[in-house]
């Protein structure tokens, strides 16, 4: 994703554009899509990284089945969003955010229950690659646990980054740790956030706090069950 910004007296004018073709020529300004924000003359807009407004949905990278009473820790890299803000008058608000890709909806759940997500096209693994994850992407860790009777094998996990803070170390952004509690099929699962960085990065700084602060644990469907599906 390129951003293009013009400052024009009081206005920002802004323009993303997600054309992956990093050595094809320019693009036309012209053929940009622009908004115009109105605020004061020489307002010193702030850039900030933050998460997607939605759940994001992911898929294993290999089949993953989880034991009765058993737990494991996976990982997922999901792309960041830029935050304009204006500080003019000692007052932050929010221009806009901009998602550095370009992310498709998905309906995760019944019709009834469920709620709109984003898919993410990276996939959950049991370890997280040092170099291969982009920078506009932030690492994530989740601990999940089978507190059940039942094995839990799923097709997809659904996590509500909303909750979660933002933190950067080493050049590297990482979420504090999820943990989701499976409590059988036709249970929802329980949903908790550990406070602080990843125990690697004691020392990391916060750069964006949670869209949704949460004080205690939630219960909302994590899991799309491959039996569900194939009705095995």
């Amino acid at each position: 994703m390129a951003l293009t910004v013009w400052v024009v007296e009081d206005e920002w004018l802004i323009a993303p554009s997600y054309d992956e073709a990093s050595d094809g020529p320019a693009v036309d300004p012209s053929e940009l899509s622009w908004t115009r924000f109105v605020t004061v003359k020489n307002d010193d807009v702030l850039t900030q990284p933050t998460l997607p407004d939605r759940p994001v949905v992911i898929r294993p990278q290999s089949p993953i089945v989880v034991l009765p009473g058993r737990r494991g820790r996976f990982f997922f890299s999901v792309p960041l969003w830029v935050r304009f803000v204006s500080p003019a008058g000692g007052r932050a608000v929010t221009m806009v955010e901009i998602p550095t890709r370009n992310l498709s909806s998905t309906w995760f759940g019944d019709m009834e229950t469920g709620e709109l997500c984003y898919s993410v096209d990276s996939r959950l693994l049991r370890t997280m690659p040092e170099t291969d994850v982009d920078e506009a992407y932030a690492r994530c860790e989740v601990e999940i646990r089978n507190g059940s009777r039942e094995r839990l094998q799923f097709e997809r996990i659904c996590v509500h980054v909303q909750h979660v803070h933002l933190y950067e170390a080493d050049g590297k952004f990482w979420s504090n740790q999820v943990h989701v509690v499976f409590k059988g099929s036709e249970e929802v699962s329980q949903l908790s956030y550990v406070p602080g960085p990843p125990k690697t990065w004691s020392v990391a700084k916060v750069v964006c706090e949670p869209r949704e602060v949460l004080d205690r644990s939630i219960f909302k469907r994590s899991f799309n069950l491959i039996r569900e599906i194939t009705g095995i």
